[in-house]
C-alpha cells in the first residue's frame, strides 16, 4: 500500500467512520469544486508538467519547461550584444523567443513525496495538488495551508482531517464545508462559526448536535447521522462519486 492510499483510508475512515480504498478511483469525485491543475507538456523534451489554473499563467503554457530544464540549460542562455543592439517593442516577440520560455514548477523549502503538484512550500506526502504550502497529508486539494490530512478542499487554512471543505480555517473533522470556522466533526455547513457535531447548518454560530440549525438531543443527532453517513457510503463505494455536496443543496436531485 503506497503513502497516498494510506492517507486517503485514514481520512475516510476518521471522517467518515468507514475506509474507503482506491484513492483514484475517486478522483473525478475529489477533483469537483476544486481548481487543481491542468497538464502541459515541456517545449523542449515533451515532460508532462502541472500548471496551476491561475488565469495569469494560461498564455505561458506554450513556453514552459520543466524546472531543471529552466535551471540546466534555458537558464544559460542569453542575447548576443548585436541581438540586444537591435531590441525594440516592434521585434521583441521574435528576438527573445529562444531566451523567454519559463518554468512554472516552484519549490520552496524542504519537501518529500510531493507527486504530480505544482507550487508547494514545506509539504509532505501530497498528490495531484497546488499552492501546497507548510502542508502533509493532502490529495487533490488546492491551497491547503498550514493543513493536514485532506481530501479534495479548496483554500483550507490550519485544518485536519477535512474532506471536501472550502474557504475555511480551524476545520477538524468535517465533509462539505464552506466558509465556516472553528467547527469540527461537522458536514454540509455553510458560512458558520464555532459548529460542533452539526449537519445542514447555515449562517449561524455556536451551536452543537445541531441540524438545520435547530439543536437536538445528542441520541436522537447521533442516530440521524449515522442514517447520512450510511447513504453517504452507499452512493461513494457504489458510484465512487457523491452527487450532493455543500452547493447543491436544495436543488432537485442534487443538479
Amino acid at each position: 500500500m503506497d503513502e497516498f492510499e494510506k492517507t486517503f483510508q485514514t481520512i475516510t475512515g476518521i471522517v467518515l467512520g468507514k475506509k474507503l480504498t482506491g484513492y483514484r478511483d475517486y478522483e473525478n469525485w475529489l477533483s469537483k469544486n476544486v481548481s487543481t491543475q491542468e497538464e502541459v507538456k515541456s517545449q523542449i523534451s515533451g515532460d508532462l508538467i502541472f500548471l496551476p489554473t491561475f488565469s495569469f499563467y494560461h498564455d505561458l503554457r506554450s513556453k514552459l519547461v520543466t524546472m531543471t530544464e529552466a535551471y540546466d540549460e534555458l537558464g544559460k542562455k542569453k542575447l548576443s550584444e548585436n541581438e540586444l543592439a537591435s531590441l525594440s517593442l516592434s521585434n521583441a516577440g521574435s528576438v527573445l523567443q529562444n531566451i523567454s520560455t519559463t518554468t512554472l514548477d516552484t519549490q520552496y523549502g524542504k519537501n518529500t513525496n510531493v507527486v504530480e503538484s505544482s507550487l508547494y512550500y514545506d509539504s509532505h506526502t501530497c498528490f495531484r495538488g497546488s499552492a501546497l504550502n507548510k502542508s502533509k497529508c493532502c490529495l487533490y486539494s488546492f491551497w491547503p495551508r498550514y493543513s493536514e490530512y485532506t481530501l479534495g478542499c479548496y483554500y483550507l487554512f490550519s485544518s485536519q482531517f477535512c474532506i471536501k471543505c472550502y474557504n475555511s480555517e480551524n476545520l477538524i473533522r468535517c465533509f462539505e464545508m464552506s466558509d465556516c470556522n472553528n467547527c469540527s466533526d461537522s458536514m454540509f455547513c455553510h458560512n458558520s462559526e464555532n459548529l460542533k457535531d452539526c449537519m445542514f447548518c447555515f449562517n449561524t454560530k455556536s451551536k452543537k448536535y445541531a441540524i438545520a440549525n435547530i439543536e437536538l438531543p445528542p441520541e436522537k443527532y447521533k442516530a440521524i447521522k449515522a442514517m447520512v453517513l450510511a447513504h453517504i457510503h452507499k452512493e461513494l463505494e457504489e458510484k465512487k462519486y457523491l452527487g450532493l455536496s455543500i452547493f447543491n443543496l436544495g436543488r432537485k436531485n442534487g443538479k
